[in-house]
Parts: structure tokens; sequence; C-alpha cells
């Protein structure tokens, strides 16, 4: 059994043994091909690795050559955009300069023709304005003069008030000398008595007591008296007399200053004269001094001054009908004591209006009056007035008395014409009587 059991272990062991052998043989061979395939494997792999690695390196170098390709192109690209625009800006230099000069010879063509219409317009507009201005001026001067008549008027229509109220000579020549105060800084009124001149009022005029001269002695005051017209000289010693002359301060430019005397007219003869200097205005003076005239010939007796002219004026009929013309020269008197009473008064009357009327057309229609003389058609610049005029002289006055004379044709002539027909110019219709 001993025996059997040694044998049978004998046998297992060897069986064993071969079974182990077979075994480790088995898994040597298992080992050796597990080992041939995992190094034919990490051969494959390393194989696959290596031309993975190449082809990625390969991949990598195209990749560079591309892109170095790339960028050579790209820098061609802008060295030939850096060209192009270099040459485009200077093409673009070139034709921006010819533009510029063609736009700069264009713009002094048109400039040139801009200049002269801009000229032209800036003529016009400068000739608008000027028309503008002028009429403006025009307008101006216009509502001056209109506003300086409208003052004058009224002052000139006061003073004559107050001068129809006075109650007497006394107070006529005093109203006379103060109411000569807008015209007249310095003025005087003199009586004129038996050919002396006494004053009888003297405003700003620094001088004491009454001044009395010889009308000899003053020959602006003679010529006035003499002439029944205004008279302005130079306020010398010979024209106003020693004591006027030497109470009369020069003028800013240290020269003589001028005189203007006015008569004032009783029934033709002068019974004082208003003496005025500095800056005068002539016309208001004058139309006041016919005032007083007139004022005075009221308060005074018909025949405290007779005509000096013994024979009145005759003057050939013009457009007077036959019938009335044969009953004129039946009935005319030759001299002023043949006129009766009434005829005198109205006479007397006629003088004074026709006065007043032609004072009055000097006074506000004196631009015109200068105008006129200026051109020699005193009528046609003062023809309104004139008519007006004539047509109130011919129904007050040449209607009413055969004897009548038209005073106002003389007062024309010698106050507006200074006794020159041809000024009144070829449309005037001449006297009417």
């Amino acid at each position: 059994m001993k025996k059997m059991d040694g044998t049978l272990h004998s046998d297992w062991k060897v069986i064993f043994d071969r079974h182990h052998a077979a075994l480790a043989e088995e898994l040597s061979s298992r080992l050796e091909a597990g080992l041939a395939d995992a190094a034919s494997r990490h051969d494959q792999a390393l194989e696959d690795h290596r031309a993975q690695a190449a082809e990625e390196l390969r991949q990598a170098t195209e990749a560079a050559r591309l892109e170095a390709l790339e960028q050579g192109r790209e820098q061609g690209r802008e060295e030939a955009a850096r060209a192009a625009a270099a040459e485009y800006e200077l093409v673009l230099a070139r034709a921006v300069e010819e533009e510029r000069a063609q736009n700069a010879a264009k713009l002094e063509a048109v400039a040139a023709e801009n200049a002269d219409a801009l000229v032209r317009t800036v003529e016009q507009e400068r000739g608008q304005a000027d028309d503008r201005v002028r009429l403006a001026r025009e307008h101006a001067r216009a509502e001056a003069f209109q506003s300086t008549q409208r003052i004058t008027a009224e002052a000139l229509n006061q003073v004559v008030r107050r001068l129809r109220n006075a109650p007497s000579e006394a107070a006529v020549l005093q109203l006379l000398s103060s109411g000569t105060t807008p015209w007249a800084p310095q003025a005087g009124v003199f009586q004129v008595e038996e050919e002396r001149a006494r004053s009888l009022v003297l405003r700003d005029i620094e001088i004491e007591g009454k001044v009395q001269f010889e009308l000899s002695a003053a020959g602006a005051f003679q010529s006035t008296v003499e002439t029944r017209d205004p008279v302005v000289a130079v306020a010398s010693e010979s024209e106003v007399s020693n004591l006027l002359a030497e109470a009369l301060p020069v003028d800013s430019d240290g020269c003589t200053p001028m005189a203007y005397l006015f008569p004032v007219t009783v029934r033709q003869s002068v019974v004082a004269v208003l003496f005025a200097t500095g800056k005068v205005v002539p016309a208001p003076l004058e139309l006041l001094c016919e005032a007083a005239g007139m004022k005075l010939e009221m308060l005074t007796a018909p025949a405290m001054s007779p005509l000096k002219s013994p024979e009145l004026v005759q003057i050939a009929a013009a457009a007077v009908p036959a019938a009335v013309e044969s009953v004129r020269a039946a009935q005319s008197p030759r001299t002023w004591e043949d006129l009766s009473a009434d005829d005198q008064k109205l006479h007397l009357q006629a003088q004074r209006v026709a006065r007043v009327k032609v004072a009055e057309l000097r006074l506000y229609h004196a631009e015109e009056l200068r105008k006129g003389v200026f051109a020699g058609d005193i009528y046609t610049a003062l023809q309104t007035g004139i008519d007006a005029a004539r047509a109130e002289f011919l129904q007050t006055f040449l209607s009413k008395s055969p004897t009548m004379v038209d005073y106002l044709h003389l007062e024309i002539l010698r106050s507006l014409a200074h006794d020159d027909d041809r000024l009144l110019g070829l449309g005037y219709p001449g006297p009417m009587v």
C-alpha cells in the first residue's frame, strides 16, 4: 500500500512535472508570442508614431512654407498696394492741382464777372441809398421848414395881434422892438423927424441915454428913409452913426457886424426905422414893420402925412372893357388932391394890403423866390400865391373904384423883381389895369 502510495505519488509527481513543464512551456511560448506580439505592436505603434510624426512634420513644414509664401505674397501685396497708393496719391495730387488750377481760373472769371455785377449792384444800391438819404433830408428839411413856418407864423400872429390892440404910437413902436426878438438878437427903433433920427427903444444895445444923429451922418438910415426900402449895410460909423457903431461888438471873426434897417411907413412917409444886427431874419422884420405902419396910420389923423408924390401912378389898361375904360378916362384924376376922401382912404388901404401880401410871399416862400430870381421866372415859382393875391386885390380894390391903381403889381415889381420886369418871367400876366 505504501509502495503503491509511493509509486502513485511518483506518478503524480511525474504527471505534475510534465504537466508543469508543459504548462511552463505553453506559458513560455505564450509569453514569447505575447512579447513578440507586444514587440510587434510596439514596433507598429512606433512606426505609426514615427509616420504620424513625419506626417505632422511634413504638414507643419508645408504649413510653414505656405505661411511664409502667404506672408511673402501679403508683403508683396502690401508693397504693391503701397506703390499703387503712392502712384494714386501722385495721380490724385496732379488731378487735384489741375482741378485747382481750373477752379482758380473759373473762380477768377466768375469773380471778374461777379465783381462787375457787384460794382453795378453796389453803385445801384449806393444810388438808391443816396436817393433815400436825399429824400429823407428833403423830408426833414420840409418838416423843419414847415415847423419853422408854423412857429414863425404863430409868433408873427401874436405880435400882430398885440400891435392891432396897441393903444398909442409909443406902444406900437415899443412892441415893434420887443416883438422882433425871435428874429433879431439886437434891435432898436428910431423915430425920424426933420432929417434926424432919435432912438426910442434899444434892445440889447448898450448905450447910455438916447441916441440922436443927423440922417446925413448915417448913410444907411438916410437911404432907408429916402427909398422907403429895407437896407443892409456894414455897421460902420458912416452908415449907422459913430455912437451906434461904437456900441456894437465885433462878430466872432473879428469883423464889423452887418446892420439891417427896415422903414416904418405911414402914408408914403418914413416915420420910424427898425435897426437890427446879429443873426437877423429879415422877412419877418419887414412884415412887422409893414403891420406897425398900418397900425400907425389908423392911430394918426389922415392929414398928418400927405402922399409925397403929387401925381398918381398911371398904368396903361390891359384887358379892360371899352365902356369901363371910357368912364375911367373921363373920371380919372391926375393928382392926389383930386381924389375924394373915400378914394384916398381906399388907395392907402390898397397900398398897405399890397405891401403886406408881397411881404408874406417873401416870408413864406423865400426859397421859391430865390429859385425864381435865379431862373428869371418869379411868376412861375410863386404862381399860386401871386394869382391868389391878384384875385383878392381885384375883388377888394380894383372893382370898387375906377381911380384905383394896381399897387399889387407895383409892389411885386419893386420888392420881388427889384424893378426889373424881366425877372417876373414871360408868363407873368402884367398889371390888371
